[in-house]
């Protein structure tokens, strides 16, 4: 028999998933120099945020990480341009969605950590419609 409700959370456990992506930060060293790929992966406030942290390519490569676990969790087509993770006041990280479409049907609850060598991120989506 298939759980219908969780009864903790009061939410149908069809209506949530999960993502998650690990990524070595040696990949995204050189990736000043890639403008193709940061304009196709990136908003100009990411890269923004990452140009002003003493340790770009592990915060490029956590956000790298965070995008392809939100788009693992919500299994529709998005680029990954169109899904921005912004810091909130309190350095918490947070998904901001760029595609009206999917801002109107998702929302994502994103966690981040990085180390000099890896990046992790994992992500729980909820459809709200």
């Amino acid at each position: 028999m298939a759980l219908k409700k969780n009864i903790f959370f009061k939410f149908n456990i069809d209506t949530v998933s999960i993502g998650t992506d690990l990524v070595e930060v040696d990949r995204f060293v050189g990736a000043r120099s890639k403008k193709k790929f940061l304009e196709n992966t990136f908003t100009l406030k990411e890269l923004n945020d990452c140009n002003c942290k003493h340790n770009f390519y592990e915060s490029l490569a956590a956000r790298f990480a965070a995008k392809e676990a939100v788009k693992k969790s919500i299994k529709e087509n998005i680029k990954l341009n169109e899904i921005e993770i912004i810091n909130e006041k309190n350095g918490a990280p947070a998904v901001v969605f760029l595609n009206k479409k999917i801002k109107k049907k998702y929302k994502s609850l994103i966690s981040i950590t990085h180390t000099k060598r890896l990046a992790q991120a994992i992500c729980l989506t909820f459809i709200t419609v």
